[in-house]
């Protein structure tokens, strides 16, 4: 196996800077995700009681839309009610339905990336797949865990991000 180097041209200094300041920032929010969780949880709810709001709305603005059939108004007009309902009870409630709200999506993407790994059909994605299955499962059955499993995954994902924003600063170029 060759290994082909490219001949990279660094990013411009006020770049690096800023990639380095951000990386610095990022991973200060990833501490701050570690010591205070709650605020975290919180936060997250908070955006998707946003995102369910945008979602109805455009759900219901395509009830209005030209060209599309009876069932697919009616679909549309059912999926814009249910976001409104699930928006309305994550800000009526946010720490009971938000935060059960947000594992369940949790455990369901992990469910289907396990069944979408699962169906490569290569060891190492069946085996990968088994597990998404069984812990998208044990998240849903479980829920205080997928809660747990979120804000450690949004921890390590912003330091992770951060520290990759800073050495892309310092090499000036991406890693």
């Amino acid at each position: 196996m060759e290994l082909v180097t490219v001949d990279q041209k660094k990013s411009p200094m006020w770049l690096r800077i800023v990639e380095i300041i951000a990386g610095l920032i990022i991973l200060v929010l990833g501490g701050y995700v570690i010591v205070y969780p709650g605020v975290a949880i919180g936060t997250l709810i908070l955006f998707l009681a946003i995102a369910l709001i945008i979602i109805g709305v455009d759900y219901f603005i395509r009830v209005f839309a030209k060209g599309i059939t009876g069932w697919r108004r009616l679909l549309n007009l059912i999926l814009s009610a249910l976001a409104i309902i699930i928006a309305a009870s994550v800000i009526a409630n946010p720490f009971i339905y938000g935060s059960l709200t947000l594992v369940y999506l949790l455990g369901l993407a992990l469910l289907f990336a396990g069944i979408a790994s699962a169906a490569r059909g290569t060891a190492g994605g069946l085996i990968v797949g088994i597990l998404g299955i069984i812990i998208g499962f044990a998240v849903i059955i479980f829920p205080g865990l997928g809660l747990a499993t979120l804000v450690f995954l949004l921890a390590v994902f912003l330091v992770i991000f951060g520290l990759e924003s800073i050495v892309s600063g310092i090499l000036g170029r991406w890693v």
